[in-house]
């Protein structure tokens, strides 16, 4: 006798669905439509004959016997997934090789990394660092992450000009946007004189301005975007890296302007504040790179989808 079981993608759909209540938000999980999802759940809907989701106008809620059949999902996928991890034990490991920028690696990504090898113990993550162009072609990766602007882009955006370049060849590579590019001020709030508190962009001038060798335009941009002339560069100091320009910032050398999400812990902490809440988005931003035929293979799918979540709650 035949199992009168629900469609798997209808299922998944609702599960998603249900756990972020939003439709959308499935969507994004799952790399359908937000269409898709309905469609699915009203087909589910239909052959369960229940109402799963109260549809409101900016929201959704679970039905008492969407709450219930939820239960059931998760209770079902979670047995399933333990059979998989039980079966799989033995199975090689998935190794992915990624380049990532060296400042983003390690104030960014590598501090989140245990959160995705405890949902994927499978994979393993080979990580490597550059600020050059990468190359699919000649470099042994999988992923890349990069900032800048890819040729769709070009011209679209205004701001603080990135002099960097992302790849050498464009023709066979898929870009899926990791989160902006949000430069802000940072300093030592040693820097700063009691009752002495920059209240305008032009207050900044004040002080030693932190400059990047990789971002000679940053400050200029990000000055002239407040209608202010720049003092000549030769007058503050230039530093290699982020991570260096940050510890000057740190040390009390002056003011830096760095990317929000390389300074996160900083700033949480104290030892860095942002001196005027004055936040600009560069010509640019931070994009995950890989070969376009393999953007679906599943160990880089999962790694793609899992940072594209980490860099959406970043932005937020």
């Amino acid at each position: 006798m035949s199992r009168l079981l629900p469609n798997l993608n209808a299922l998944r759909a609702f599960e998603a669905a249900a756990r972020h209540l939003s439709f959308s938000k499935a969507a994004d999980e799952l790399c359908v439509t937000q269409g898709a999802i309905s469609r699915h759940i009203k087909t589910l809907e239909a052959d369960l004959n229940v109402l799963l989701f109260r549809r409101m106008t900016r929201a959704v809620q679970l039905t008492d016997e969407g709450q219930a059949y939820l239960q059931a999902a998760r209770e079902a996928f979670d047995r399933i997934e333990q059979a998989g991890a039980s079966l799989g034990s033995s199975r090689p490991r998935d190794v992915l090789t990624v380049n990532a920028l060296p400042t983003l690696a390690m104030r960014w990504l590598i501090p989140r990394l245990p959160r995705f090898t405890a949902a994927h113990p499978q994979t393993e993550i080979h990580m490597v660092t550059s600020i050059a162009p990468v190359s699919f072609g000649r470099d042994a990766i999988d992923l890349a992450i990069r900032v800048g602007v890819p040729p769709e882009q070009a011209g679209a955006l205004s701001g603080p000009r990135i002099d960097l370049r992302m790849v050498d060849d464009w023709s066979s590579v898929h870009a899926d946007l990791l989160m902006p590019d949000v430069l802000v001020p940072v300093c030592s709030p040693r820097l700063i004189h009691d009752g002495d508190m920059p209240a305008e962009p032009a207050d900044l001038l004040r002080y030693p301005l932190l400059h990047m060798a990789t971002r000679p335009r940053a400050w200029p941009d990000w000055l002239r975007f407040f209608a202010l002339e720049p003092p000549p560069m030769a007058a503050n100091p230039a530093h290699g890296h982020f991570f260096a320009v940050v510890q000057a910032a740190i040390a009390g050398q002056g003011i830096a302007l760095v990317p929000r999400a390389l300074a996160e812990n900083e700033l949480a902490s104290g030892e860095l504040i942002a001196p005027i809440d004055r936040r600009v988005e560069s010509a640019g931003a931070y994009y995950v790179l890989c070969r376009r035929q393999q953007r679906e293979t599943r160990s880089i799918r999962q790694f793609r989808l899992w940072l594209l979540a980490e860099g959406r709650q970043a932005a937020e």
